[in-house]
Protein backbone atom coordinates (compact mmCIF):
# COMPACT_ATOMS: atom_id res chain seq x y z
CA UNK A 1 0.00 0.00 0.00
CA UNK A 2 2.41 2.70 -0.79
CA UNK A 3 -0.17 5.65 -0.42
CA UNK A 4 -0.45 4.18 3.34
CA UNK A 5 0.44 6.62 5.86
CA UNK A 6 1.44 4.00 7.80
CA UNK A 7 3.61 2.13 6.12
CA UNK A 8 6.77 3.26 7.64
CA UNK A 9 6.77 2.47 11.53
CA UNK A 10 8.65 3.81 14.08
CA UNK A 11 8.43 2.84 17.49
CA UNK A 12 7.80 4.94 19.73
CA UNK A 13 10.32 5.78 23.35
CA UNK A 14 9.54 6.37 27.11
CA UNK A 15 5.63 6.55 27.76
CA UNK A 16 4.70 6.42 24.30
CA UNK A 17 6.09 2.69 24.00
CA UNK A 18 3.23 1.81 25.90
CA UNK A 19 0.37 3.10 24.02
CA UNK A 20 1.38 0.16 21.44
CA UNK A 21 -1.39 -2.21 22.47
CA UNK A 22 -4.24 0.31 22.90
CA UNK A 23 -3.65 2.69 20.02
CA UNK A 24 -2.87 -0.11 16.93
CA UNK A 25 -2.37 0.78 13.23
CA UNK A 26 -5.69 -1.39 12.03
CA UNK A 27 -5.75 -1.58 8.06
CA UNK A 28 -8.78 -3.49 6.69
CA UNK A 29 -6.89 -5.13 3.99
CA UNK A 30 -3.73 -6.36 6.67
CA UNK A 31 -4.71 -6.18 10.36
CA UNK A 32 -1.49 -6.29 12.53
CA UNK A 33 -0.12 -10.09 12.99
CA UNK A 34 -0.31 -10.58 16.26
CA UNK A 35 -4.18 -9.59 16.30
CA UNK A 36 -4.46 -12.31 13.31
CA UNK A 37 -2.72 -15.11 15.29
CA UNK A 38 -5.58 -14.45 18.02
CA UNK A 39 -8.27 -15.08 15.73
CA UNK A 40 -8.85 -11.65 15.18
CA UNK A 41 -11.66 -10.89 12.48
CA UNK A 42 -9.87 -9.20 9.11
CA UNK A 43 -12.82 -6.16 9.02
CA UNK A 44 -13.98 -7.11 5.82
CA UNK A 45 -17.06 -8.81 7.04
CA UNK A 46 -18.94 -7.71 10.10
CA UNK A 47 -19.01 -10.95 12.83
CA UNK A 48 -21.24 -11.58 16.08
CA UNK A 49 -18.40 -13.88 17.43
CA UNK A 50 -14.76 -14.73 17.56
CA UNK A 51 -14.11 -18.40 16.75
CA UNK A 52 -11.58 -19.57 19.70
CA UNK A 53 -8.50 -21.28 19.08
CA UNK A 54 -5.09 -21.91 20.48
CA UNK A 55 -2.75 -23.06 17.95
CA UNK A 56 0.79 -23.48 18.28
CA UNK A 57 0.95 -20.04 16.29
CA UNK A 58 0.06 -18.56 19.72
CA UNK A 59 2.04 -20.58 22.09
CA UNK A 60 4.84 -19.19 19.80
CA UNK A 61 3.69 -15.28 20.46
CA UNK A 62 2.92 -15.81 23.93
CA UNK A 63 6.43 -17.54 24.79
CA UNK A 64 8.46 -15.48 22.62
CA UNK A 65 7.05 -12.17 21.81
CA UNK A 66 8.76 -9.04 23.59
CA UNK A 67 5.57 -7.61 24.64
CA UNK A 68 4.92 -10.94 26.33
CA UNK A 69 7.85 -11.57 27.82
CA UNK A 70 8.26 -7.82 29.26
CA UNK A 71 4.29 -8.76 30.72
CA UNK A 72 5.26 -11.94 32.21
CA UNK A 73 8.21 -10.23 33.83
CA UNK A 74 6.05 -7.52 35.33
CA UNK A 75 3.06 -9.80 36.29
CA UNK A 76 5.75 -12.76 38.01
CA UNK A 77 7.17 -8.69 39.55
CA UNK A 78 3.85 -7.80 41.03
CA UNK A 79 3.23 -11.70 42.20
CA UNK A 80 6.68 -11.85 44.33
CA UNK A 81 5.66 -8.66 46.29
CA UNK A 82 1.98 -9.52 46.78
CA UNK A 83 3.09 -12.96 48.91
CA UNK A 84 5.74 -14.30 51.00
CA UNK A 85 6.08 -17.76 50.01
CA UNK A 86 6.42 -19.56 46.57
CA UNK A 87 3.01 -21.33 46.91
CA UNK A 88 0.97 -17.94 47.75
CA UNK A 89 3.04 -16.48 44.62
CA UNK A 90 1.79 -18.39 42.06
CA UNK A 91 -1.50 -18.20 43.92
CA UNK A 92 -1.46 -14.47 42.91
CA UNK A 93 -0.39 -14.87 39.45
CA UNK A 94 -2.88 -17.38 38.34
CA UNK A 95 -5.65 -15.41 39.87
CA UNK A 96 -4.77 -12.46 38.41
CA UNK A 97 -4.59 -14.29 34.95
CA UNK A 98 -7.63 -16.72 35.27
CA UNK A 99 -10.00 -15.33 38.02
CA UNK A 100 -9.89 -18.43 39.75
CA UNK A 101 -7.93 -20.18 42.63
CA UNK A 102 -5.32 -23.39 40.63
CA UNK A 103 -6.22 -26.45 41.44
CA UNK A 104 -4.09 -28.48 43.45
CA UNK A 105 -2.26 -30.84 40.47
CA UNK A 106 -2.25 -27.20 38.82
CA UNK A 107 0.09 -25.56 41.33
CA UNK A 108 2.10 -28.37 42.43
CA UNK A 109 2.95 -28.31 38.73
CA UNK A 110 3.61 -25.11 38.89
CA UNK A 111 5.91 -25.19 41.82
CA UNK A 112 7.80 -28.06 40.08
CA UNK A 113 8.40 -25.77 37.28
CA UNK A 114 9.45 -23.51 39.40
CA UNK A 115 11.77 -25.97 41.43
CA UNK A 116 13.21 -26.28 38.25
CA UNK A 117 13.93 -23.16 36.77
CA UNK A 118 15.45 -21.98 39.41
CA UNK A 119 18.55 -24.92 39.38
CA UNK A 120 18.41 -23.91 36.05
CA UNK A 121 19.07 -20.08 36.55
CA UNK A 122 21.30 -20.64 39.65
CA UNK A 123 23.68 -22.32 36.84
CA UNK A 124 23.79 -19.94 34.28
CA UNK A 125 22.79 -16.46 35.93
CA UNK A 126 24.14 -15.05 32.17
CA UNK A 127 20.87 -16.46 30.91
CA UNK A 128 18.69 -15.13 33.37
CA UNK A 129 20.17 -11.77 32.61
CA UNK A 130 19.21 -12.14 28.90
CA UNK A 131 15.91 -12.96 29.99
CA UNK A 132 15.35 -10.04 32.03
CA UNK A 133 17.36 -7.89 29.37
CA UNK A 134 14.48 -8.25 26.96
CA UNK A 135 12.48 -4.86 26.18
CA UNK A 136 12.97 -1.72 27.30
CA UNK A 137 11.57 -1.70 31.23
CA UNK A 138 14.23 -2.87 33.59
CA UNK A 139 13.41 -5.01 35.83
CA UNK A 140 12.22 -4.24 39.28
CA UNK A 141 15.03 -3.63 41.73
CA UNK A 142 15.29 -6.11 44.84
CA UNK A 143 14.64 -9.23 43.71
CA UNK A 144 17.88 -11.56 42.82
CA UNK A 145 18.05 -11.67 38.79
CA UNK A 146 18.27 -15.65 39.25
CA UNK A 147 14.27 -15.43 41.31
CA UNK A 148 12.82 -13.20 38.73
CA UNK A 149 14.13 -15.06 35.57
CA UNK A 150 12.72 -18.28 37.23
CA UNK A 151 9.47 -16.69 38.24
CA UNK A 152 9.45 -15.21 34.86
CA UNK A 153 8.66 -18.29 32.87
CA UNK A 154 6.32 -19.55 35.34
CA UNK A 155 4.23 -16.48 34.45
CA UNK A 156 4.72 -17.01 30.98
CA UNK A 157 3.25 -20.48 31.48
CA UNK A 158 0.20 -18.81 33.23
CA UNK A 159 -0.39 -16.34 30.61
CA UNK A 160 0.01 -19.17 28.07
CA UNK A 161 -3.32 -21.09 30.13
CA UNK A 162 -6.03 -21.59 27.87
CA UNK A 163 -7.76 -20.44 30.54
CA UNK A 164 -6.15 -17.26 30.14
CA UNK A 165 -5.90 -16.72 26.26
CA UNK A 166 -9.34 -18.49 25.73
CA UNK A 167 -11.54 -16.60 28.23
CA UNK A 168 -15.30 -16.33 27.45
Amino acid sequence: MLQSNTRVFERSDGDGLFRRSLYTYYKRACPPPSMLTFDAPTRESCVTRRPQTNTPMQALVLWNDEQYVEAARSLAARGYVEASDDAGRIAAMFVRCTSEQPSAPASARLLTALQQFRARYATAPDDAARLLSVGTVPPPAGIAKEELAAFTLVASAILNLDATVCLP
